[in-house]
């Protein structure tokens, strides 16, 4: 399973006082199958600025496929898209 910076779907929870929460993640990997990921954790968040681009980076404990891995979410808060950025572990 490869990942880089790619666009993913998100089911997440906004709680009462405004914060986002992501459940769980789906995405399509190089040889186009679909991957869904539940997120078993929310290890930190974080704001953070790149290139001007205002975002809250998740860095998530999940399972796929199975096995438990360590993800980083990223959601762009002017353009409400959520990406995966990177897989961990």
């Amino acid at each position: 399973m490869e990942v880089g910076s790619h666009p993913i779907q998100v089911l997440s929870l906004t709680t009462a006082d405004g914060q986002l929460q992501p459940l769980r993640f789906r995405f399509e990997d190089e040889a186009h199958q679909l991957h869904t990921v539940k997120v078993l954790e929310i290890l930190d968040t974080r704001k953070v600025s790149h290139v001007g681009i205002d975002a809250l980076t998740f860095l998530c404990r999940a399972e796929a496929d199975g096995m438990r891995h360590l993800f980083e979410l990223r959601y762009a808060i002017r353009s409400h898209r959520w990406n995966l950025a990177r897989r961990l572990y």
